[in-house]
């Protein structure tokens, strides 16, 4: 009898010390895999939006409807009845306000789409958005370290890109880059092209710059499909600065999750449209 107590004791103990190595087990299991979690997450590189900046441009730039329509008729012995007719009807139901806004260029008379009026209104829409942004958060321009400009229409050569650096005076070794004929599609892309160089290049700033010059995209001719921009276009552009850096989190107003980017140029029946 002594023996079969002595034997049920025994067997107590082992069972009582295997569970207590089972529950260590588990914890030691468990804090392991915290680890190894933590550690993937915080070495994955995060891209934050630390801010933005949309233009808006002064009052004398400012384009009420009753000038836009004044406007047009003043072109109407150059322009069909019906093409100021269909803009006249365009802009009064497209929604756009008194507050709207053309570039120089775009208020004389008669209107004015060459390069140098487009390029005067790239600078005053994307050197004024680049200083605000800048000035906001005491970022000298030698911090930058990927600049991208996206615009469709207006492509000179040296690039807009090239004319940011040369007047704020980037760095040498900047990792710049300009696209251009690609639309609004070049605003996805650009975020895209960012988060992917910041995943290859760590502690970095990148800034991109987005505009579409009302001047470039004038258009005189009687087609109705292509007269659209000229009623629905206004002055404007758009700075976004993204960081990987770690000490930017706690400013960051978003962090960038996902993008989600499809080309249909391949299968896409209004490929040609634009033209």
């Amino acid at each position: 009898m002594d023996a079969l107590l002595g034997f049920h004791q025994h067997y107590s103990y082992i069972i009582e010390t295997f569970t207590l190595f089972s529950r260590l087990n588990l914890i030691l299991t468990a804090i392991i895999l915290f680890v190894v979690i933590s550690s993937i997450y915080w070495r994955r590189t995060h891209t934050f939006l630390v801010d933005f900046v949309c233009y808006r441009a002064p009052e004398t730039h400012r384009a009420p409807v009753s000038s836009f329509l004044e406007h047009l008729e003043l072109h109407e012995d150059e322009l069909p009845r019906e093409t100021i007719d269909f803009q006249k009807k365009v802009i009064v139901r497209s929604g756009i306000g008194n507050e709207a806004y053309m570039p120089t260029g775009m208020c004389l008379i008669p209107s004015e789409s060459s390069l140098k009026y487009a390029m005067e209104e790239v600078e005053i829409v994307l050197f004024h958005v680049i200083k605000v942004l800048l000035a906001k958060h005491n970022i000298s321009s030698k911090s930058i370290d990927i600049l991208i400009v996206n615009c469709s229409l207006t492509c000179p050569t040296p690039s807009l890109a090239s004319m940011i650096i040369n007047r704020f005076g980037f760095r040498s070794d900047i990792k710049s880059f300009n696209l251009s004929g690609m639309g609004c599609s070049a605003g996805i892309l650009s975020v895209c092209l960012a988060r992917d160089l910041l995943k290859a290049h760590q502690n970095s700033l990148a800034l991109i710059l987005s505009t579409e010059p009302v001047c470039a995209n004038a258009y005189r001719g009687s087609f109705k499909s292509m007269l659209l921009p000229n009623c629905l276009f206004r002055m404007g552009s758009a700075a976004i600065l993204l960081s990987n850096r770690k000490c930017d989190r706690e400013v960051a107003k978003y962090e960038l999750q996902h993008v989600v980017r499809t080309h249909l140029a391949a299968k896409d029946y209004a490929y040609s449209y634009v033209y």
